[in-house]
């Protein structure tokens, strides 16, 4: 089983449907052998995205009602505060869950300053829209 795990950027675009992060969503769900997380921040930032946008926040479903949140802990945000390389708080929290999850999670962004620091983290990283 491979573990994806799921940062805003590229929930986002699924969620907007871009053709692409929409269809690696799909396969992905469809996937008995995929397993979809993310940080629960991400169901508060797809909400903001949903209500400055004056969309039914119910709509965050259709991405969370597939992937499995980390609740923020103590510890997530000790690693978070321990990467060294830049990146926004709310990233730095994306990046930390990941790490919890161990070296054989895939990082998936549409955000090639994450996708940058996953490799600089030693995790792997995938971005579904450059894929094609």
């Amino acid at each position: 089983m491979t573990t994806y795990y799921l940062d805003t950027s590229i929930t986002v675009h699924a969620l907007r449907g871009t053709p692409e992060a929409e269809a690696w969503f799909d396969r992905m769900t469809a996937d008995d052998d995929a397993r979809l997380v993310s940080s629960r921040i991400l169901q508060t930032e797809l909400t903001r995205v949903l209500r400055r946008d004056g969309q039914p926040v119910l709509e965050r479903g259709v991405i969370l009602d597939h992937v499995g949140l980390v609740p923020v802990s103590e510890t997530i945000l000790a690693a978070a505060e321990a990467i060294a390389e830049h990146v926004k708080t709310l990233d730095a929290i994306h990046l930390a869950t990941a790490l919890l999850l161990g070296t054989h999670a895939v990082v998936v962004s549409h955000d090639t300053q994450i996708l940058r620091v996953v490799a600089a983290l030693g995790l792997s990283g995938i971005d579904p829209l450059e894929q094609g």
